[in-house]
């Protein structure tokens, strides 16, 4: 082939190639971009959607924010044509939307008529306010899709989180809960889709034109964030303590062969559209699952147990006697047990015998257990150092605090036989399952390790108490038929005004044991805090629970 064939082929390749790759850029890298330019000439766009972020998605990929498309006021200033005429309308007909005229009046700077952006106005699902608005026919005030953040079905809100502003910052972030902890993660660079006014010169509507929603394509920077609650487990948890009257408290469910979270609900509930309203609480944004602790009661008691039949100090049939009081560090029980096993101990929930054992233990095998196995930690500058405050550790009180998930991540490791797994870095641990972008998912993170705590002798007769404890004890309206339930009451004392929690953690069914759990209450509607206990109030929530959870698998 001649010479000066070879060179025209290259040059018109190369040529070739750089305008293919220009077309490519401008057409398919630059095509969103330009869209929104071409558009800002004779329109004004706004994004159709609150955040421009990624969505918080269920285990099966279900928006657990509730996110969708729904009819939406939009105000657009700019196409306002009589401002005081539509501020009277409004204030005569629809007063409840309180729109003043500073928000939708121009401002002149340097003489030049400067308009407020386009804004929402939320009414929720009002139909009729909805309805009212399209018939007005006001050009600038209209009914769209827009894509809302938080619905009416938004679930698990203490763990979801809310959007809000940081420092005087002008851009939206996530400010509690997944939202704050996963903002790089979730938030886009773009909007998707955008709404454009299609105007003529003089910024009037085009007749047949109107509104139109531009589809701008995917945002490859925003992804998703899966985590490993099933929304299904969740409704029921938040249906059963709305129905149980918890208006202070929270329930965990968690997963028992991965420890991952389930379900997670905390009370009292926020609304996150609306976060000045309390709702009559000055604490109803506390997330009650994760990072809340309190004392844990005779729940605790499960940890002695670990470490009395660990080192052979008792069996379950080794008997004691309950005078009903301990006096030389002021523990006692509601009544006299008199004679008893270690077994019966558990079930009546004794707390004479189970000073007297703990005790028996000593400070060292104690630490060994509560602190190095399970990992629990004292109080700041509380520690097992004289008899008194180990016999108020034991049973729960004063000495340790603990969260739902540290008390379901436990019975949890009762079910699994002694097989436990460290809760490190939970919200991403144990609550994240995968993060997806676009059509790509990818684990976030693995199942953590098992290390198997104690020997498996211990763990069925550990097992064989708490199955007791829940078919003849304390924990008797926990006891599931058909299935059984194995777990451990609480009730431990608040403060010295004779008020008290209710605590109660267990897993079910017995057989291949799936669901561990674990209750708080802190206040029942009507209920004063001095009648809270863990056997008459938190036992039923959990057994509602895995009853409701049992049908749920049987559809």
């Amino acid at each position: 082939m001649p010479k000066r064939l070879v060179f025209l082929i290259v040059i018109f390749s190369l040529l070739f190639l750089g305008i293919t790759s220009k077309a490519f850029y401008e057409q398919i890298i630059m095509g969103p971009t330009y869209a929104i330019k071409s558009l800002e000439i004779r329109t004004k766009q706004f994004p159709a959607e609150e955040y421009i972020r990624g969505d918080i998605l269920d285990r099966n990929g279900i928006s657990l924010t509730d996110a969708a498309f729904r009819p939406t006021i939009i105000l657009f200033p700019k196409l306002i044509t009589n401002v005081d005429k539509l501020l009277e309308k409004i204030r005569a007909e629809i007063p409840q939307l309180n729109i003043n005229a500073k928000e939708i009046k121009p401002q002149y700077r340097n003489g030049k008529k400067i308009y407020p952006e386009p804004f929402i106005i939320r009414v929720g699902e009002d139909n009729d306010i909805l309805i009212k608005i399209s018939s007005w026919n006001e050009p600038g005030l209209v009914v769209l899709p827009y894509k809302t953040r938080y619905g009416n079905n938004s679930l698990a809100v203490h763990l979801i989180g809310y959007m809000g502003y940081k420092n005087h910052s002008y851009e939206p972030q996530g400010m509690m809960g997944i939202e704050a902890k996963f903002e790089e993660i979730l938030k886009g660079d773009r909007p998707e889709k955008i709404i454009t006014p299609i105007t003529d010169a003089r910024n009037n509507i085009l007749e047949g034109l109107g509104y139109r929603i531009l589809d701008l394509g995917r945002d490859e920077q925003r992804s998703d964030v899966i985590l490993s609650i099933d929304s299904r487990i969740q409704k029921i948890v938040e249906q059963v303590m709305d129905e149980k009257g918890i208006i202070k408290g929270g329930v965990v469910v968690l997963d028992i062969d991965s420890g991952q979270i389930l379900a997670g609900a905390s009370r009292p509930i926020y609304d996150q559209n609306d976060l000045d309203n309390t709702m009559g609480f000055d604490d109803n944004q506390v997330e009650r699952i994760i990072d809340y602790k309190v004392y844990p009661g005779s729940i605790f008691k499960i940890l002695t147990a670990v470490a009395a039949l660990e080192e052979g100090i008792v069996t379950p049939e080794t008997k004691f006697y309950c005078t009903g009081s301990s006096p030389d560090f002021r523990v006692k029980c509601p009544r006299a047990h008199g004679e008893l096993t270690f077994s019966e101990a558990m079930e009546q929930s004794c707390n004479v015998t189970f000073v007297q054992v703990g005790l028996s233990l000593g400070r060292e095998k104690l630490e060994k257990y509560i602190i190095e196995k399970f990992g629990i930690h004292p109080i700041k500058n509380k520690s097992l150092d004289s008899p008194e405050a180990r016999a108020h550790g034991i049973i729960g009180q004063v000495i340790f605090e603990v969260s739902p998930l540290e008390m379901a991540n436990i019975i949890a490791t009762v079910a699994r036989d002694g097989y436990h797994q460290e809760l490190l870095d939970p919200w991403k641990t144990r609550l994240v399952k995968a993060v997806k972008t676009g059509d790509k998912i990818e684990n976030y993170a693995e199942i953590p390790k098992y290390s198997q705590l104690y020997s498996k002798n211990t763990a069925q007769q550990l097992k064989a108490i708490l199955t007791a404890t829940n078919q003849r004890g304390s924990g008797k309206k926990a006891w599931i038929e058909g299935y059984g339930s194995a777990g451990k009451t609480g009730t431990p004392q608040v403060n010295g005004l004779g008020e008290y929690m209710a605590w109660y953690t267990g897993y079910a069914p017995l057989d291949k044991p799936k669901y561990a759990i674990a209750v708080l209450i802190e206040k029942i509607d009507g209920l004063n805090e001095s009648d809270l206990q863990g056997g008459t109030h938190a036992g039923p929530v959990f057994k509602e629970i895995i009853e409701r959870i049992i049908k749920l698998e049987e559809r």
